[in-house]
């Protein structure tokens, strides 16, 4: 059993809290690549799985694993989930990738971090529909706001060209803004949307983010990146578990901010301007305040103070 193995099924049992085993290794911290096995999913699924179509969702999952019955009512709530999604956000909008394609979910047996993939399909591992922590939603949100290709970072052929979108990429915005969308429709919808990293939702959601920045180890290092532009390289190692959980949450909130002050709609209409690097100056503009401004006045919100 090598030793990246046991760090990622570590990271995925702790990913809700942070995990001691990977808090005390040693060695050097393994990048992650959680998609390399789709097509392997794909394949195995195509062969073992039961498909169930529904306008907005279509649920491929392995035969032995759900009734028919079953599988069709998670479809169901799925296809109301994504259509949901698509009207709170104001869609459609000319540069959706998806534009209006249902997003596919394949839930696969292995282990791995449920991911979306920037073509209509979303992973999700089996685990975490069977203890109800799918963040179905989330990743569907995030198949609804790719706008046209090449859009993320890992999209573009040139290094060059990929570095520099990296460096400006907001991943904060990216992950804050999924998690927000999927959080809204989940309640007003009374729908069950998986909860990763324990957040327990909007209501408490800001003064999670501050309990877990206050105490988190790699607190300056996340912080810095919440309201501006980088990431936290941790989130694409086996040491997630040690930012992620405080990472998102603040996320979340920042998002959850920012949303309050200006609508959900000018919020998502920012992500096709990620790729120009316009959406800085296009948030600005709709608040009404610069974003170093509004980030300024959210840490002061939360009593977060950067040292």
């Amino acid at each position: 059993m090598s030793l990246r193995f046991v760090y990622a099924v570590a990271l995925f049992v702790c990913s809700a809290l942070p995990c001691p085993l990977l808090a005390v290794q040693s060695t050097p911290a393994v990048r992650l690549d959680w998609s390399a096995g789709d097509s392997s999913r794909v394949a195995w699924l195509e062969q073992h799985g039961r498909t169930v179509r529904r306008p907005h969702a279509i649920v491929v999952a392995p035969a032995d694993s759900f009734t028919e019955v079953g599988q069709r009512a998670l479809a169901d709530s799925l296809d109301r989930g994504v259509a949901a999604l698509r009207r709170f956000m104001g869609a459609p909008y000319p540069w959706q990738r998806i534009a209006s394609r249902p997003v596919t979910f394949y839930v696969s047996p292995d282990r791995f971090v449920s991911h979306g993939s920037g073509r209509d399909v979303v992973f999700v591992p089996l685990v975490r529909v069977r203890s109800g922590t799918a963040p179905f939603l989330h990743e569907a949100s995030h198949e609804l706001l790719a706008a046209a290709a090449p859009f993320a970072p890992w999209e573009y052929a040139d290094t060059l060209a990929r570095n520099r979108v990296t460096e400006r990429w907001p991943l904060w915005l990216t992950e804050g803004l999924p998690d927000y969308l999927a959080q809204r429709v989940a309640a007003e919808e009374r729908l069950h949307e998986g909860d990763v990293f324990a957040i327990g939702g909007l209501a408490v959601v800001d003064s999670v983010c501050a309990a877990r920045a206050a105490a988190n180890p790699r607190r300056e290092e996340m912080l810095r990146v919440v309201g501006a532009t980088g990431r936290v390289e941790a989130l694409f190692t086996t040491d997630r578990a040690t930012v992620a959980p405080a990472f998102y949450a603040c996320a979340q909130s920042m998002t959850k901010f920012l949303v309050e002050r200006v609508g959900v709609g000018p919020m998502v209409a920012l992500l096709p301007g990620i790729k120009t690097g316009s959406w800085e100056e296009e948030l600005g503009r709709a608040a009404g305040v610069p974003l170093p401004e509004l980030r300024r006045l959210w840490l002061a919100k939360l009593r977060l103070t950067e040292r």
